[in-house]
């Protein structure tokens, strides 16, 4: 055989070779990227929902006590605390249109808004013996992995706050267990329950669909800032809901 010939074959089998591995899928790019980190929550998250009764899980009803029928026949939404730049709360501050950041590390995880709030998870801590003597808008969150969910517990939420826009409200007393679960790497759900004998009957369940933005950052929304229109509100009774609670009987 010619040295040209044998050349020429070589080439051709480094060729198809080559041509072969650039048919397999890569290791450590596909592969890897379809791999999901079900305890990864890092990133910028939106699950907006004005009402929350038309997030309750199958079964769930909202049954009202006589002084939380009381406040509800009261609703006024020009007392929403968010008209007055007040901050949200825990349950309407992670299902406002503002989207939110999550700030995973081992010990705690940061969710930080665009309302300018923020909560904090201390991970397999305890509450403080004196968090209902010192509640904050945010309540006192701890946190723990029960396999790949994260659960919350949050207690010690100052009463001013509403927990949808719709004029669910709450005491002191609230105690709220929350379960963020990874559906794909771009989503999870945010499954809440509800506890608070001040209000509700029995506790009650809501789901909302979280999904990833691709956005760069978070755009601080103070309402504070040149705030004109609290002079100017006028009173807007009754609350608003596709699946209203039930009311005890007069």
């Amino acid at each position: 055989m010619s040295r040209l010939a044998q050349t020429f074959g070589v080439w051709s089998t480094v060729v198809l070779l080559g041509a072969s591995c650039a048919t397999q899928p890569g290791t450590d790019s596909g592969a890897a990227e379809a791999v999901m980190d079900a305890r990864n929550f890092n990133g910028i998250w939106q699950g907006a929902a004005d009402d929350l009764t038309e997030h309750l899980l199958p079964g769930e009803e909202i049954v009202l006590t006589a002084y939380g029928a009381e406040q509800y026949r009261a609703v006024d939404h020009s007392k929403f605390p968010g008209n007055t730049c007040m901050p949200y709360g825990p349950n309407r501050g992670m299902a406002a249109t503002n989207p939110y950041m999550i700030v995973q590390t081992p010990e705690v995880i940061a969710v930080v808004t665009e309302h300018i709030d923020y909560r904090i998870f201390y991970m397999n801590a305890e509450h403080p013996p004196d968090i209902m003597d010192y509640p904050e808008w945010m309540g006192h969150s701890t946190g723990r992995w029960e396999g790949d969910t994260l659960v919350v517990d949050t207690v010690g939420t100052r009463p001013e706050s509403w927990l949808d826009r719709g004029g669910l409200q709450h005491s002191a007393q609230m105690h709220l267990v929350e379960r963020f679960q990874k559906t794909g790497p771009d989503a999870f759900t945010w499954t809440v329950t509800v506890e608070d004998p001040v209000f509700y009957t029995k506790p009650w369940t809501y789901q909302l669909k979280v999904e990833r933005l691709d956005f760069p950052r978070l755009l601080p929304a103070r309402c504070a800032d040149n705030e004109v229109d609290t002079q100017h509100m006028l009173p807007l009774p009754g609350a608003i809901h596709a699946n209203p609670p039930t009311l005890p009987k007069k």
